[in-house]
């Protein structure tokens, strides 16, 4: 078995300008045409070790508006060559989960767990709570978001949320 380096570091915005960073900015460019289809789910699947959090997380810095003031994460990479993705870069409302931390043996940890990610991306967005564009129902559903709701409030959850952003941010 090799050696690995930074194992467990995911967070692009810390490896970016590391020496052994590897630029992958070329999968966004890939992902304007993702953004852009009908699909509904996309699979992003590799071996494990392979980046895939590390990617994923790239991703969410680049489109995410709770980034939009960071660019200079991206200068010097590919992606930033290009003055059209240069205008992307945090502009879309993101929801981000990693289930890489979900290392629980007993499934009732585990739904915890999630149940505790899943909330924890509520956080990110709690101004929405005190928004007056939901309703008092949705306010109260979006309020009774945390690690011990009910398994059926955690699966409407992310839908949910999904929709509330869509309204908030007038962008998908």
């Amino acid at each position: 078995m090799g050696n690995y380096l930074n194992p467990g570091n995911d967070m692009f915005y810390k490896m970016v300008h590391s020496e052994i960073y590897v630029d992958k900015t070329g999968l966004i460019g890939y992902c304007n045409h993702v953004i852009n289809t009908m699909q509904r789910y996309i699979c992003v699947s590799r071996p494990r070790r392979f980046g895939k959090t590390l990617n994923m997380d790239m991703l969410k810095c680049f489109f995410s508006n709770q980034y939009r003031d960071q660019g200079q994460l991206f200068e010097g990479l590919n992606i930033w060559k290009e003055e059209k993705y240069q205008q992307l870069q945090g502009t879309y409302p993101v929801i981000y989960l990693s289930f890489a931390d979900v290392k629980q043996t007993n499934y009732k940890d585990a739904v915890l767990k999630i149940k505790k990610i899943i909330t924890d991306v509520y956080q990110q967005y709690i101004e929405l709570a005190g928004w007056e564009g939901l309703t008092e129902v949705q306010v109260r559903q979006f309020q009774s978001v945390d690690p011990y709701m009910d398994d059926v409030t955690a699966q409407c959850a992310l839908k949910d949320l999904s929709g509330y952003l869509y309204r908030y941010y007038e962008k998908k």
